[in-house]
């Protein structure tokens, strides 16, 4: 009873702060709908929106329609047949000032050009608050109720091109999409410099910390990642993130990759990954390269392809959590940091009889001078 007397309260003091909204926006000679507009988006920002949608969902669908409706009979078939030329033109002018605007000032806040464009297509359409505003106009008498007449038909037409118009910009993606990631991609003036750098390729998750640790302690690199997103978002930190296949010597040559440190791949997916390590060893053999893996038999597979040193992303976190558990659990510091390292131990051994038959520092966290470096390592790389 109590539960349903405070969805009672909750639902009354949303329709109050609607309807105050509302009237005050009114003594300030205002329309009310401008009001009731205010008044949602100052609930939109509160902890209580996901709430208030809910509580409204069952009306939403209604109010639409009737709102549809009122509309729609202010719309005249026979105007548009002998207005259809300036309706027309409406259209044009409306649509393509908006998407102008959006091209022009989209790139001024971070977006692409591309993205510009196809945002500025979404929002180029006119909005049901228009219809709000028009009759409003009509009713102070700033424009004659012949003009709205026709701006109703424009606005109107115009939300029906919604569809067509973001299916456009899907197809304009297409096209464009080739010249904005050419724009990307490395280019050797710009690391012809570089020497004694890492590259990371795939700058997702692990990726972007990475370049942020190499990037705050002054550490020359390089990124590379097939997701223009990725690659934006790194550009827009004015870091050195280019767009392209980390698996192609190509393009690792305009990474620098002959005249680089050491390569740390991080992609998304096994197969990519493993095409990154087989690259590197078969044409930069010299360079290093350190692999996030996604299990242990995924690292056991990059270690035969030549990786120097594999980290599996499950097993690390998972012996994390369990030492904290354990360490939850009242065990001492070193009984938590044997089990840990025990597990470890049994779980990579193939790795560890991988690194001992090179005779070298790989595997996962293997040294030849003994397993103790086995849980200093991984932390490391």
């Amino acid at each position: 009873m109590s539960q349903f007397a405070n969805a009672e309260i909750f639902a009354s003091t949303t329709l109050l702060v609607v309807l105050g909204t509302s009237f005050l926006t009114s003594l300030a000679g205002l329309s009310l709908a401008l009001g009731a507009f205010l008044a949602g988006l100052l609930i939109a920002e509160t902890e209580y929106a996901l709430q208030v949608e809910s509580d409204i969902a069952p009306y939403k669908g209604l109010l639409m329609g009737l709102f549809f409706m009122s509309v729609g009979m202010e719309i005249s078939a026979q105007l548009f047949i002998a207005k259809w030329k300036e309706v027309l033109a409406g259209i044009v002018l409306l649509v393509g000032g908006k998407l102008a605007v959006m091209a022009a000032i989209g790139p001024m806040f971070g977006l692409t050009k591309l993205s510009a464009i196809r945002a500025g297509l979404l929002i180029a359409p006119g909005g049901e608050f228009a219809f709000v505003a028009f009759g409003v106009a009509v009713s102070l008498k700033v424009l004659p109720a012949s003009t709205t007449s026709i701006l109703y038909l424009v606005v109107a037409l115009s939300m029906a091109l919604i569809p067509y118009l973001a299916a456009f910009g899907g197809q304009l993606g297409l096209m464009l999409e080739k010249s904005d990631t050419k724009a990307l991609q490395p280019k050797e003036e710009e690391t012809k410099e570089l020497k004694d750098h890492v590259i990371i390729m795939g700058y997702g998750r692990s990726g972007e910390l990475i370049a942020q640790l190499l990037s705050e302690n002054l550490i020359p690199f390089v990124a590379v990642d097939s997701s223009t997103n990725q690659v934006s978002k790194g550009k827009a930190h004015d870091l050195p993130v280019y767009f392209g296949d980390a698996g192609s010597p190509n393009v690792l040559h305009l990474l620098g990759a002959e005249r680089a440190a050491c390569a740390i791949i991080a992609l998304d997916t096994p197969g990519a990954n493993y095409r990154a390590v087989y690259a590197m060893t078969k044409h930069f053999p010299g360079v290093k390269t350190y692999v996030r893996a996604h299990d242990v038999s995924h690292g056991i597979n990059l270690e035969k392809a030549g990786a120097t040193a594999v980290v599996p992303e499950i097993l690390e976190p998972s012996l994390q959590l369990a030492a904290a558990v354990l360490g939850t659990l009242e065990f001492q510091q070193d009984e938590v940091s044997r089990m840990i390292d025990d597990f470890r131990r049994h779980n990579t051994r193939e790795l560890q009889d991988l690194a001992q038959m090179s005779k070298a520092s790989i595997g996962y966290g293997y040294s030849a001078q003994g397993s103790s470096a086995i849980s200093a390592t991984p932390a490391a790389a």
